[in-house]
């Protein structure tokens, strides 16, 4: 299945949500909090591609969320996270392929390959950066659904 920023499209919608159920040390979640995991992929492929991401980013994120990723191995919170990514540049385009999702009770499991298009240089085309990409949600403890925890590996070409 491949899902985009620029035509998100529902991976399960069949499946039933699970009934919210409290999580320790939940923020309060906004009224418009993706009430399925799959509202909250399509919203977190969407504000990756806002001019000013950061809002809606933060908006998606449990409060505890750990973001684990680049070459480098970065291990970072909620607010190191959203400024390293404010500093690499406009992201135009995110393309998800292979999405698996795995509920268990109130958390569910994304695994996906993604593709991103970051405009590092503006004046230049967009760079295409892959990555394999594990994304936790867990339902809040006022309902909706919010990113736990980000894993990104950069995919790299084989041999």
């Amino acid at each position: 299945m491949t899902t985009s920023s620029t035509a998100a499209k529902d991976l399960d919608a069949a499946a039933p949500a699970p009934a919210a159920a409290p999580v320790a040390a939940s923020a309060p979640v906004p009224a418009s909090a993706p009430a399925t995991v799959e509202e909250a992929e399509a919203a977190w492929l969407a504000a990756q591609t806002l001019p000013d991401p950061e809002p809606a980013l933060r908006a998606l994120m449990h409060p505890d969320c750990v973001i684990v990723h680049s070459a480098v191995g970065h291990i970072h919170g909620v607010d190191d996270w959203l400024r390293y990514a404010a500093r690499l540049g406009r992201t135009s385009q995110v393309d998800t392929h292979d999405v698996t999702v795995q509920r268990f009770g109130t958390t569910a499991v994304v695994s996906c390959l993604q593709e991103m298009r970051v405009a590092f240089v503006p004046e230049l085309t967009p760079f295409v950066i892959q990555a394999v990409v594990t994304r936790v949600w867990v339902v809040a403890e006022f309902g909706g659904w919010q990113l736990a925890h980000l894993q990104m590996a950069r995919r790299l070409p084989p041999g």
